[in-house]
Order: C-alpha cells, then sequence, then structure tokens
C-alpha cells in the first residue's frame, strides 16, 4: 500500500481539501474520487503523477509509492526496541561492544515527556512498560517524541530503503542504531558537550537515570534485582577506571 494516506492526514486535510489545494498550488488537477482511489490502490497514477504527488508532499517517488516502511511503522519499531533490555550483539565482530537500543533511544524523551510518563505510572499504581500495548498512552508519548527529535524517522529517501523483513536482524539492528548515533553526533558537532576526564557526562547520565528509574517500576525476582543493580555498578565501575586511566595518562 502506498503512503498517500499517511502523508496526506499529516497535513490534516480531507481528500476534497487536498484536491483544493492541489489545484490551487498549480500542482495538479485532479478530482477527490481519484484520489481516494489512489489510496486504496484501486487505480494507479501515472508517473507524471506520482512525481508531481511526491513533490507537493516533499519526500521521493519510492517513499509515497510504499516502498520501504514508512515512518509510522519504524517508530513502532523503535519503540519495541525502546521497551527491550536486550542486548545487540556484533555478529560479525565478536570483539565488539555490545550495545542496548534502550539507551540511545532513552536520549530522545523530553524532559516533559518523563515527567507525565512518571505521572500517569504513579497515579496509577503501574510499572514501566516491558511491551507495546500495555499503555498505550505512554506508547503514544514515548512515540510524539521520537518523531519529533530522531532524524531518521523523517529521512524519507532512507526509510524507502528498508525492508521490514529484516527488522528482527542482529545485523539491521545495529546498522538502525548506528544511524541514529551517527545522525545526533552530526547534529551535535557545533555544540561541545561536556566532556569531563574523557567521559560524556551527559550519556553518563541518561544513561544511569534510565537504569535506576526502572528499578522503580518493574516489578523483579531477587536475583533479576540483583542482577540489575550488578549492571549499574559495573557501568560505574567502568566509568572509574576510564577516569582513572586519564587521569594516569595526564600525569
Amino acid at each position: 500500500m502506498n503512503n498517500i494516506r499517511e502523508l496526506r492526514k499529516e497535513k490534516n486535510l480531507t481528500l476534497k481539501e487536498l484536491s483544493s489545494e492541489l489545484k490551487k498550488k498549480d500542482v495538479l488537477l485532479i478530482a477527490s474520487d481519484t484520489l481516494g482511489k489512489y489510496e486504496r490502490g484501486e487505480r494507479e497514477p501515472k508517473l507524471k503523477t506520482w512525481q508531481a504527488l511526491a513533490n507537493y508532499f516533499n519526500v521521493p517517488v519510492s517513499y509515497l509509492q510504499g516502498i520501504g516502511v514508512s515512518k509510522y511503522e519504524m517508530c513502532d519499531y523503535l519503540l519495541d526496541e525502546f521497551y527491550s533490555e536486550e542486548k545487540i550483539k556484533n555478529p560479525i565482530d565478536s570483539e565488539d561492544t555490545e550495545k542496548i537500543f534502550h539507551d540511545e533511544l532513552d536520549r530522545y524523551l523530553d524532559n516533559k515527556t518523563e515527567d507525565e510518563i512518571f505521572d500517569y505510572i504513579e497515579k496509577n499504581d503501574g510499572y514501566y512498560p516491558s511491551k507495546i500495548g500495555q499503555y498505550p498512552y505512554i506508547d503514544n508519548l514515548i512515540k510524539k517524541d521520537f518523531l519529533k527529535n530522531i532524524a531518521l524517522l523523517n529521512n524519507y529517501e532512507y526509510l524507502s530503503t528498508i525492508d521490514k523483513s529484516d527488522f528482527y536482524d542482529d545485523v539491521f539492528r545495529l546498522k538502525i542504531l548506528n544511524k541514529i548515533e551517527n545522525d545526533r553526533y552530526k547534529s551535535q558537532k557545533d555544540s561541545k558537550p561536556k566532556i569531563l576526564f574523557g567521559i560524556d557526562m551527559e550519556k553518563l547520565v541518561h544513561t544511569l537515570f534510565s537504569k535506576v528509574f526502572e528499578l522503580d517500576f518493574k516489578e523483579y525476582s531477587k536475583q533479576e534485582l540483583i542482577k540489575k543493580i550488578d549492571d549499574i555498578i559495573e557501568l560505574l565501575n567502568k566509568v572509574k577506571e576510564k577516569v582513572s586511566q586519564y587521569q594516569d595518562n595526564e600525569k
């Protein structure tokens, strides 16, 4: 299925309003009924029509045609990864450090959103979700921030190259995680992160906050809780070792 309906709804337009807009802006002269048939896949637009619509929505023709994945499918995928605590191993390089998608994605939540999540859980005597659908309200809060803050979700050219069947392949997961990280580094290159003794303090605080926050809102067995605490201690020990080595090198 193509993405005409998705893009039309993003602009809050009815089929009739879209038809009128296209005519007003000299983009295309097309009836709302015909647009509806395009959306439903009952009729195939000509190439010049695809191109005109793609120019209007400011997306590649391939994305408009439904090739790859939509931004909303990708956002749901990232939300699923956000809730997962599974480590991603590099299947090509076993020496590579294991990564956790959640730790990177947590950066894209606004402080206001985190406060709203905390308040909602507290008022409902709940716990932090571990999968999509447990708290739809929280799902929507997180997805709203992802759509606003993660560059990948608005990179239509890139989205049209993604094969949905690869979603849970570790090579693909690592590729997407690295892409999101690289986009962030590029956007931050003009600003200077606070680096103290070789430690990115913002990243450390985000990671620690995420790990500690989970302790309060998930039900754990004794052994699971011990493992979670050990993970935090291990992280801090690694940071301590890095700081110590940095100081030694500076002497």
